[in-house]
């Protein structure tokens, strides 16, 4: 089993949000991957226009970024 949570800050470092997710099945990956999705979720719903994502795996920054085309083999 796996989860997912992230905490929402902003500029200053002041707590703007929060999650915590209970995923399934799957592994260390689809578990950032979740996170990556529902944080920007909520900075969506928060109306911000620029973000920072701070994120442990180079393998889940390489799935999104890519070759720079928004696509990746890596997952």
């Amino acid at each position: 089993s796996i989860g997912s949570g992230d905490v929402i800050r902003g500029s200053a470092g002041e707590w703007l949000g929060g999650f915590s997710k209970f995923i399934g099945n799957g592994n260390v990956y689809v578990a950032e991957l979740w996170g990556v999705l529902e944080g920007l979720k909520i900075v969506r719903r928060l109306n911000f226009r620029a973000v920072e994502s701070h994120v442990d795996s180079v393998v889940v920054v390489l799935a999104i970024f890519g070759n720079g085309h928004g696509s990746s083999s890596y997952l």
